[in-house]
């Protein structure tokens, strides 16, 4: 049984939406849209190694790549992606490319009342040195 705590407006109805999702929230600097993709208990990798586990480490973590610009600029629209996901059960993984070629994996879930939520996303933020937040603990050090 998959345990995710329900937040209100959470994930996406497929797991092919939550790319698009994404790219709406930045383009909309809309920070706690961009964390509701993410399940409570997700992993983000940061760079040089570290990672952000849960709501509020990944919210500090996106908050200070959007606060720095490293995401796009706020109403500017998110470059073009294209999108892959294979979905085995109650597990998906996303993939998608940037105009750029920049390629961004994640893992999503389906919880239980039948949304998805990225529960492990390897490469969004692995490269962005902005990620990281002024020193407050809640980062985990992987």
């Amino acid at each position: 049984m998959t345990t995710t705590a329900q937040r209100s407006g959470v994930g996406a109805s497929v797991p092919e939406a939550l790319e698009s999702g994404f790219a709406a929230c930045v383009a909309a600097g809309d920070l706690e849209g961009i964390v509701r993709l993410y399940a409570a208990d997700a992993v983000v990798s940061l760079p040089r190694g570290r990672e952000a586990a849960g709501s509020a480490a990944i919210r500090a973590a996106f908050a200070a790549a959007l606060a720095a610009g490293a995401l796009g600029p706020v109403g500017v629209p998110a470059p073009a992606v294209t999108a892959r996901v294979v979905v085995t059960g109650g597990l998906a993984m996303t993939t998608s490319t940037t105009a750029d070629g920049t390629v961004h994996t994640q893992v999503a879930r389906r919880t239980d009342d039948g949304r998805w939520v990225w529960v492990r996303d390897g490469s969004r933020l692995r490269d962005v040195e902005a990620c990281f937040p002024a020193p407050s603990g809640d980062l985990a050090v992987a």
